[in-house]
């Protein structure tokens, strides 16, 4: 029998793993701010506020879509493991 397609899991693991990492850092960016000076207070601080506001969401939203494709890598790891141990026992079923 020839593979048509073979999966290091491992290697899947690591990358959501690394994935994950990232993900939560992204997040974190999300807490840090830098303080908002209250004198001189510029024109342009109420556009500057609102800018952050939406980069933070952004990043919000970026962290949590990367941690959810780490989930998905995890979960397709653990898909193919299950799909190998399927058909090892179907090969020794047949022998």
């Amino acid at each position: 029998m020839n593979p048509d397609l073979e999966v290091d899991t491992e290697a899947l693991r690591r990358a959501a793993s690394d994935m994950a990492a990232t993900g939560d850092r992204v997040t974190a960016a999300t807490a840090e701010e830098p303080p908002n000076p209250a004198i001189p207070r510029w024109a342009a601080a109420d556009a500057a506020q609102q800018a952050a506001e939406a980069a933070r969401a952004q990043l919000a939203l970026l962290g949590a879509d990367i941690g959810e494709t780490a989930r998905r890598v995890s979960e397709s790891a653990a898909a193919y493991e299950l799909a190998d141990a399927r058909a090892v026992t179907r090969l020794r079923l047949t022998r």
